[in-house]
């Protein structure tokens, strides 16, 4: 890994500009490893263009660059070198591996995901990494970067929302060491607190009722799950951070180790989240349906509407629990 790592410094420090691409839907860690790259690059000389295809959530919106932001649009030519930061595959990001854009280019993969792709000519995956900006810590520091605080503060954002605010069973003592490196560095934590933990819009609150509204639980009472169907999703009209963390309203609920958030994004598209409290390995699952990421965070999507969704993956996280409890 250390060679690879040598390698994205080499290419990255050697160019006039780069690309940094951030998954659809952007949550903390992908714009933080997005910003915080770009920011150590231009630091070094190194212009960059930033491109996602979604809108920056309000709460994302107090960290430094977020305006450099960009989608792309047909005929943007990129420059020689693209970097993907926290996708598992480029098609997360609006991609695909035959994209126009992307011909001739040097791809550089940066991730976490267990179920990555590999997809880059050069990879740094790291899936013991509590999130993509705690590799992305370790390849701001290869390129010689000093931490400035408004790089401190993009990676915070990434490792405090990928891990629950150092919660989820992710992170480990290494995570830690550089959170409290980054605080030192002058990481802007009040205003992590004051955007993402303490606010939430009204529309957050009403899919709240939404989701306890139509909460069901199993007999045995291990997992339970609930669906935002897509009428009322068009309705509400809510951001993707609106929806960011509320499949946790269900996980934290006593005995409940698989929680399933079952999301109408079209009249016959349903997206799928997964999360499990201990010991349960949600990635397995996903899998089984096309999709993937982590063993405690999962996800996966469904071509029909939410209720025959949860027709065929309740029986598979039934079953799941079943075999594995008879281990």
């Amino acid at each position: 890994m250390q060679q690879v790592m040598t390698q994205i410094r080499d290419v990255l420090l050697s160019q006039k500009c780069v690309a940094i691409i951030s998954h659809n839907n952007p949550d903390g860690d992908t714009l933080g490893s997005q910003l915080a790259l770009a920011s150590a690059l231009s630091n070094a000389g190194v212009e960059t263009m930033l491109l996602n295809n979604d809108t920056i959530s309000e709460k994302y919106r107090f960290a430094a660059g977020n305006w450099q932001i960009q989608p792309y649009t047909e005929g943007l030519e990129l420059p020689e070198t693209v970097v993907f930061v926290d996708c598992a595959n480029m098609e997360l990001a609006g991609y695909s591996t035959d994209h126009p854009a992307l011909n001739g280019r040097m791809i550089i993969n940066i991730d976490h995901h267990a179920s990555n792709k590999q997809y880059g000519m050069l990879n740094y995956v790291k899936a013991d990494a509590a999130a993509n900006c705690q590799n992305m810590y370790h390849v701001i520091c290869a390129l010689g970067a000093e931490i400035t605080p408004e790089i401190a503060t993009a990676l915070y954002m990434g490792l405090s929302t990928d891990t629950g605010n150092f919660l989820f069973d992710n992170v480990t003592s290494e995570t830690l060491r550089i959170a409290a490196e980054l605080k030192d560095c002058g990481a802007d934590t009040n205003a992590l607190r004051l955007n993402i933990y303490e606010s939430s819009s009204h529309k957050r609150i009403a899919l709240m009722k939404y989701i306890l509204n139509d909460l069901h639980i199993s007999r045995n009472g291990k997992y339970a799950w609930s669906k935002l169907h897509y009428d009322m999703m068009q309705e509400l009209q809510p951001e993707s951070t609106d929806i960011d963390g509320l499949i946790n309203t269900i996980k934290d609920i006593d005995g409940v180790e698989v929680a399933m958030l079952f999301r109408g994004v079209g009249e016959n598209k349903t997206k799928v989240s997964l999360r499990s409290k201990a010991w349960a390995d949600v990635n397995a699952i996903a899998n089984q349906f096309g999709g993937g990421g982590h063993i405690r965070a999962a996800g996966c999507s469904f071509e029909c509407a939410a209720e025959p969704a949860a027709e065929q993956l309740v029986p598979a996280v039934q079953k799941y629990i079943e075999e594995t409890e008879q281990h």
